[in-house]
C-alpha cells in the first residue's frame, strides 16, 4: 500500500500563514504527524499586513473545524465590520455604501493577532521557523524530499503547499507563474491618525475609487489606520517615476485631484511599500501527484477582492478534514482537491473582472 496508507504520515506544510496553521491545527488536533515550515525568523519578524475579515460562511467554518471559533468571536472587533465609501472629488463619506447592514456576520482581526491566536494553540515545535523552501522533489510512490535555504533537508509523505503566490510547491506541479495585473498598492501606515482622519475612516473602513486610482483604508487594532493606495500603471513607468521623483512623491502626485480631506490620508501615512498585484489565471490547475497539494494562493491566487484569506482557510480546513477522515491519503487529497478547484473556479473570473472594473469609470462593486 505504500507509505500514504500509513495510518499516521509524515506531513509538511509549507507555510506559516493562516491557512497553513489552520490545516496544521486541524490535523494536530486529529492525531498527525504535523510540521510547519516558514521562511520567517519568527512569528513576530513582520507586521503581517492589514485587518481580515473572517466571514460566516468561509472563515469561521475553518475556524470552527479547528475548535478556536469561540476564541476568535471573544477578541474580534466586531465594530469592524462598519463599511464607508468616499467620493473622491467632493470628499463626501457615505456610511454603509455597501449592501444592506448586517448581510454578513464578519468580525475584523488584525493578521498577526489570527496568527497569534493559531499558534497560541499549536505545540510549540510545530512551527519551524526560518526554512524558506527552495525546491520540492515529489515522488509518485514513497516519500517526498524537501531542499531548504539553510540547508535542510527533509523527506515527508504528504506535502501541503500553503506557500503563497511564488509557491514552490506550485512549481513543482505546473510551470504556470502569477500574471501582472496591471495595478500597484502601496502599503501605509498611520500610527497614530488626527481626529478628523479617525472621524472620517470610522471604526472600520473606507474605500474610495476614482478611475485608475484607489484608497482603501483599514482601521486595526490599537487604531492604527493600513491604508492602500492603488494605482493602476505599466510597471516600467512606475519604476522610472520612482527612481526620478521618489516613491512618496509619486504617490501623493498621483491624487493631486482628488479632495483635500482625503490626499490628507496619504499625507500622513509612513513610508510607502510597493506591492505589486497578480493573479493566476481563472482556469489554472495543475497536474496531480500523489502526497502533494495546493491550498489558497498558492492553489489559485486572484486579486485581493475581500475573499483570499477566507478561501484560503476553507481550502486548508477541506484538506485536513479529508485527510482525517480516511487512511487513504491519495483518495482524501484528491476529494479535497477537487473541492477546492470546484469552488475557485466558481469564483477566480468574477474576482479577475471585478477587481479591474475597479479601476474604470463605472460603478463599482463592494470590495468584501
Amino acid at each position: 500500500m505504500g507509505r500514504l496508507m500509513l495510518q499516521h504520515p509524515r506531513i509538511a506544510i509549507i507555510g506559516g500563514g493562516p491557512a497553513g496553521l489552520t490545516a496544521a491545527l486541524i490535523l494536530h488536533r486529529g492525531g498527525h504527524r504535523v510540521c510547519v515550515y516558514e521562511g520567517e525568523s519568527s512569528g513576530q519578524q513582520r507586521t503581517q499586513g492589514g485587518t481580515l475579515d473572517l466571514h460566516e460562511d468561509s472563515g469561521q467554518v475553518a475556524l470552527q473545524r479547528a475548535g478556536l471559533l469561540d476564541a476568535f468571536r471573544a477578541v474580534a472587533r466586531h465594530e469592524g465590520q462598519e463599511a464607508r465609501v468616499g467620493d473622491p472629488w467632493s470628499g463626501a463619506i457615505t456610511v454603509g455604501g455597501f449592501g444592506p447592514e448586517g448581510s454578513m456576520d464578519k468580525p475584523e482581526i488584525d493578521r498577526g493577532d489570527l496568527r497569534q491566536l493559531l499558534l497560541g494553540a499549536l505545540p510549540t515545535d510545530t512551527v519551524q521557523w526560518g526554512h524558506c523552501l527552495t525546491e520540492l522533489e515529489p515522488a509518485d510512490a514513497g516519500h517526498h524530499s524537501l531542499h531548504f535555504a539553510n540547508g535542510v533537508q527533509a523527506e515527508v509523505d504528504i506535502v501541503i503547499g500553503a506557500d503563497g503566490a511564488w509557491s514552490k510547491v506550485r512549481a513543482a506541479l505546473s510551470a504556470c507563474q502569477p500574471l501582472p495585473t496591471g495595478v500597484t498598492f502601496f502599503e501605509g501606515w498611520i500610527a497614530q491618525p488626527a481626529a478628523d482622519i479617525a472621524a472620517m475612516v470610522g471604526q472600520g473602513s473606507l474605500f474610495c475609487f476614482g478611475g485608475e486610482e484607489a484608497l482603501f483604508v483599514q482601521r486595526n487594532s490599537g487604531d492604527r489606520f493600513f491604508v492602500n493606495a492603488a494605482l493602476k500603471r505599466p510597471s516600467d513607468w512606475l519604476d522610472a517615476q520612482i527612481a526620478q521623483q521618489g516613491m512618496r512623491a509619486l504617490v501623493t502626485g498621483s491624487y493631486t485631484g482628488w479632495a483635500p480631506n482625503l490626499r490628507h490620508l496619504l499625507d500622513a501615512c509612513t513610508d510607502f511599500v510597493r506591492r505589486p498585484i497578480y493573479s493566476l489565471p481563472s482556469d489554472f490547475r495543475w497536474t496531480p501527484r500523489n502526497g502533494v497539494t495546493l491550498i489558497g494562493d498558492a492553489a489559485h491566487l486572484m486579486p485581493p477582492v475581500g475573499v483570499g484569506v477566507n478561501l484560503a482557510m476553507l481550502d486548508a480546513s477541506d484538506v485536513a478534514m479529508a485527510l482525517c477522515a480516511q487512511p487513504d491519503a491519495v483518495s482524501a487529497i484528491r476529494q479535497a482537491e477537487a473541492v477546492v478547484c470546484e469552488r475557485a473556479s466558481a469564483l477566480m473570473p468574477d474576482a479577475i473582472d471585478g477587481f479591474q472594473r475597479w479601476f474604470t469609470t463605472e460603478e463599482t462593486a463592494h470590495p468584501r
